[in-house]
């Protein structure tokens, strides 16, 4: 059945904020909650989850990001969030999770649990493999976290008087110039060898750049730009580079002396390539992007193909049709409704759950900014057409 709804809900919102041109404007967020039959085909689920205001960290990590804000007014592409696990159906040692949408291709190497181990001389050995079956696609088990050996040894500067007052009330210890800060949550950075040693291995990585003794070390803090990328499914901090460093913050250097990876890949813009945190007006559309950088995409507008191989528990390929988008209308004043170019923000895939959740976008320019108690009775319409 169609479904209109012309006024603010859990699910419907319109906020006010400013278009890359410096124009005010109006947007209309409309989120929508699917199940995915074993066709394919997506139909509205009994239970739709509303929009986020604020981002939710996870209770099982400090580091961890378990959903971001549904309010973004404007991202510059579409987020893709891939919640859930790999499966190793047939008890193999590594396969690669792939995720298709709209012709483009994003892959994760998932490898069974190992060990590095570091013996007399720094000779570094990695262990086989073992056998793998359901892995979490977190950015827990992807290369990142903290070189706990280093920051002993060396101890962790920030802990000292002088900068109290510096942090702000933040913990010392989450900020440790020994974690890594593409992804502190994660296992596998090793600053530096001084004795015997033995960790776990990530078992997330990216396909292209997989770990390997001779690849391990990072040798010193300010190398951590020319580690290997971290490669999961889940939402990235806004405190974990690159999306800090469109807040003009960037960790531990005070220049690259080459670009860091996501430049030379060409996966963030050219602006951050010398490190020394330089940004622009709209590096805040760029902030508002929280997928894995292979997973943000130029923005989707409905009817693309979706295809994920090894990440169902029971299907090899789990497949679908993104739902067309809704028509989406700000207002206009005066009575009147602006009609708007609906894209799409953010589309998170759960295949544990056969579930799909997405929010659209649409926006206008606007007379003027207006304040929240303002939008509250300001009309709109959303026009889904399911």
């Amino acid at each position: 059945m169609r479904q209109v709804e012309t006024h603010p809900s859990p699910t419907v919102q319109q906020v006010s904020d400013i278009l890359p041109s410096g124009e005010p404007m109006l947007a209309v967020l409309a989120k929508r909650t699917y199940e995915v039959d074993a066709h394919g085909r997506c139909s509205p689920a009994d239970e739709q989850a509303p929009l986020f205001a604020a981002p939710l960290d996870d209770p099982e990590s400090p580091f961890l990001l378990a959903a971001d804000t549904d309010l973004h007014p404007y991202k510059a592409r579409t987020d893709v969030v891939l919640l859930g696990h790999a499966y190793g159906h047939k008890r193999v040692r590594r396969l690669d999770v792939v995720v298709r949408v709209a012709g483009h291709e994003h892959r994760i190497a998932v490898v069974g649990e190992r060990t590095c181990s570091i013996g007399q001389g720094g000779k570094i050995r990695f262990s086989d493999p073992r056998p793998l079956d359901k892995v979490p696609l977190s950015f827990a088990l992807a290369y990142g976290g903290r070189d706990r050996g280093a920051e002993a040894r060396h101890g962790n500067p920030l802990k000292g008087p002088e900068w109290r007052q510096a942090l702000g009330g933040v913990d010392p210890d989450a900020a440790s110039p020994f974690l890594y800060p593409r992804n502190p949550a994660g296992r596998g950075y090793l600053v530096e060898v001084d004795g015997e040693d033995e960790f776990d291995l990530p078992q997330l990585e990216d396909p292209t750049d997989l770990l390997t003794p001779e690849r391990l070390v990072c040798d010193w803090l300010e190398n951590w730009h020319r580690m290997p990328l971290p490669h999961a499914g889940g939402w990235v901090q806004y405190n974990w580079y690159p999306r800090v460093g469109f807040t003009g913050l960037v960790p531990i250097v005070e220049q690259f002396d080459e670009p860091p990876l996501e430049v030379e890949r060409g996966l963030v813009p050219e602006l951050l390539a010398d490190g020394t945190g330089r940004t622009t007006f709209e590096f805040r559309y760029e902030l508002a992007c929280g997928a894995p950088l292979g997973l943000q995409l130029p923005h989707l507008r409905g009817g693309e193909p979706v295809e994920l191989h090894a990440v169902h528990p029971r299907r090899p390929r789990w497949a679908f049709t993104v739902p067309p988008a809704p028509r989406l209308a700000t207002d206009g004043r005066e009575g009147r409704l602006n009609p708007t170019e609906p894209v799409l923000h953010t589309m998170v895939l759960e295949p544990d759950s056969d579930r799909l959740t997405v929010v659209w976008r649409g926006c206008a320019a606007a007379k003027r900014p207006y304040a929240p108690r303002e939008l509250e009775t300001m009309p709109l319409r959303v026009d889904w057409r399911e």
